[in-house]
């Protein structure tokens, strides 16, 4: 019988987003509504495991209505068994408050890898050994692997999966090497059917297939610009060890975009009005980078799209340092005395037609106009 795994990891409940004030508190639940999702899309997909591989929450001192909050919403999952395994930022020490707490509340069917080692689910009705890879501490410049007793798993028939949190060689940034740093060929060499990862908020590979055997799910819900995906998960259907199945899910509700954006004239400026109005950017945190030379009046017109954008967006932030007036002989004539240094050197870089001139053009403006003002 096929056994179905909804995967996830760095949920991170709890983060704080201190940069972003206007939207502090809307980020912060979207987290936990995230998590709610997830469960939902697992009993709607009628997973049988549902598997956080580490940093659910976003630090060990977590509030006890904060730990609550997510009991309660893994407690909806309508499968076999909840894994949680301890990330490093949810690190598991002894007498450990965060998940005293959390399995204070949590049902029978949450089971938390405090130890590294090898957990049968027979007794859940699974014909499956998780092989655990917790962590213990934020930083280690050695991963958990060679704690596992590997004796006797060639001959055991179960499904075997690995969990672990840490960087990946190759693809998790780790110059340091202290995040539990672990290699493709070491996780190779270990022969389990799957291993189910976490750390790196990206999703590894983008694309999975029929032959993939390292997951890892990046975050299910953005937390920065350095994240470009909406949010994602796995969905594991393991028919038999040498047939599984992997389909990535989107999970996220906000997203952080970045776009550049050329100002020339107004039809640009209606084109980006009405592309960023759409509904699909309500629950976006965009960053517009703008650019270009616009006469004052399409620069007023400008400033209006702005605001209409900033309507119909989560929160919207703008760059307009390379956003200017354009310099034209109207403009130079009706700011500066007639045939004065600075009147001449402006019209005659104006008189040029290389981009390069039109650079030199407004960074001499900009000089002349800071000089006229400190004076």
């Amino acid at each position: 019988m096929a056994i179905k795994i909804f995967h996830t990891a760095d949920l991170h409940l709890g983060m704080r987003f201190a940069g972003y004030p206007e939207i502090q508190d809307k980020l912060i639940h979207s987290r936990y509504e995230t998590l709610e999702n997830m469960v939902d899309i697992a009993n709607k997909e009628k997973c049988d495991l549902f598997v956080i591989s580490g940093d659910m929450f976003d630090r060990v001192t977590m509030k006890v209505n904060e730990i609550f909050r997510a009991v309660k919403a893994l407690n909806e999952f309508d499968g076999e068994l909840i894994i949680v395994l301890p990330g490093n930022h949810d690190f598991y020490i002894k007498d450990s408050n965060l998940w005293d707490e959390f399995s204070k509340h949590a049902g029978d069917r949450v089971m938390v890898l405090k130890e590294p080692g090898v957990y049968d689910l027979s007794q859940h009705h699974l014909n499956m050994k998780i092989y655990a890879c917790p962590c213990h501490s934020k930083y280690s410049a050695e991963n958990m692997i060679n704690k596992l007793d590997l004796d006797g798993m060639e001959t055991d028939d179960a499904i075997k999966i690995g969990l672990a949190h840490g960087s990946l060689g190759g693809v998790s940034p780790d110059f340091e090497k202290t995040y539990y740093p672990m290699t493709q060929k070491e996780l190779d060499s270990i022969r389990l059917n799957l291993w189910l990862l976490g750390h790196t908020h990206l999703t590894w590979p983008i694309n999975p297939d029929k032959n993939s055997r390292i997951l890892i799910p990046g975050t299910p819900e953005p937390d920065g610009f350095d994240c470009k995906h909406a949010g994602n998960a796995f969905i594991i259907t393991i028919e038999s060890p040498s047939e599984i199945k992997i389909e990535k899910v989107d999970t996220g509700k906000n997203q952080f975009i970045i776009k550049e954006i050329f100002l020339h004239d107004e039809q640009n400026i209606h084109r980006m009005k009405d592309e960023y109005s759409k509904k699909k950017y309500q629950n976006a945190i965009l960053r517009l980078i703008l650019k270009g030379r616009l006469k004052k009046e399409a620069l007023e017109k400008a400033e209006e799209a702005i605001k209409e954008i900033s309507k119909h967006v989560l929160l919207l932030q703008t760059n307009r340092d390379e956003l200017n007036e354009e310099i034209t002989p109207e403009l130079i004539n009706s700011e500066f005395t007639q045939d004065s240094f600075p009147h001449k050197l402006l019209l005659s870089l104006l008189e040029e037609e290389e981009d390069v001139s039109a650079r030199a053009l407004q960074k001499a403006y900009d000089i002349i106009r800071e000089i006229r003002h400190e004076n």
